[in-house]
């Protein structure tokens, strides 16, 4: 089988168009002219994360409050190595949700 590609038109699809002549800049007009961006939050929104970071350790501090006692703790360590030490699962949630 023999194939020729002949074109039907000798005019091109589109219309050339001429690339537009680039604009030279003399270099002492550039210098220094840049745009600049800045980004910063607004003073209200620091403050606010501020106070609420003051309030939230607040919060804790006060929670917390003086620890548990030596005694306990080596109960605690005591019944953990017997294995007779069983965490109630529920409270451990609530606390850390801040239920209880």
């Amino acid at each position: 089988m023999n194939v020729i590609f002949q074109t039907m038109n000798s005019q091109p699809y589109r219309t050339p168009v001429p690339a537009p002549r680039k604009r030279s800049v003399p270099a002492a007009a550039v210098k220094g002219d840049y745009d600049t961006v800045n980004i910063r939050r607004a003073q209200s929104a620091q403050d606010d994360d501020e106070s609420f970071a003051r309030m939230l350790a607040r919060r804790t501090t006060a929670q917390l409050g003086t620890g548990a006692s030596q005694e306990r703790v080596q109960e605690l360590g005591r019944r953990v190595t017997d294995g007779t030490y069983q965490p109630d699962a529920q409270r451990i949630a609530g606390r850390i949700l801040g239920l209880s």
